[in-house]
């Protein structure tokens, strides 16, 4: 359940949802997509060559969702807080 390639399947199907305009369905889906890039990096120490990837959907969606700048900026750092990592402006 924590493996990449299960994110990367989630990252498509949410790709789908978000093409057919279900955007509250695709949400849940890219948040763990991309937490599962952030406990890769927690337990590795590295850097997932696909987080920041995951990040960018993650932002792009909750922008397509309506939300402001500073309220994407907001749910990034609250997913990302638990994992230890704090992303920039």
């Amino acid at each position: 359940k924590n493996h990449p390639v299960v994110a990367t399947s989630l990252a498509w199907v949410a790709h789908l949802l978000w093409a057919t305009n279900r955007l509250a369905e695709a949400e849940p889906l890219m948040r763990r997509h991309l937490e599962i890039f952030l406990e890769f990096t927690r337990a590795t120490g590295h850097r997932h060559p696909h987080l920041q990837t995951a990040v960018n959907n993650y932002a792009r969606l909750l922008r397509a969702m309506g939300r402001s700048q500073p309220e994407v900026q907001a749910q990034l750092n609250a997913v990302c807080r638990p994992y230890g990592i704090q992303l920039g402006g």
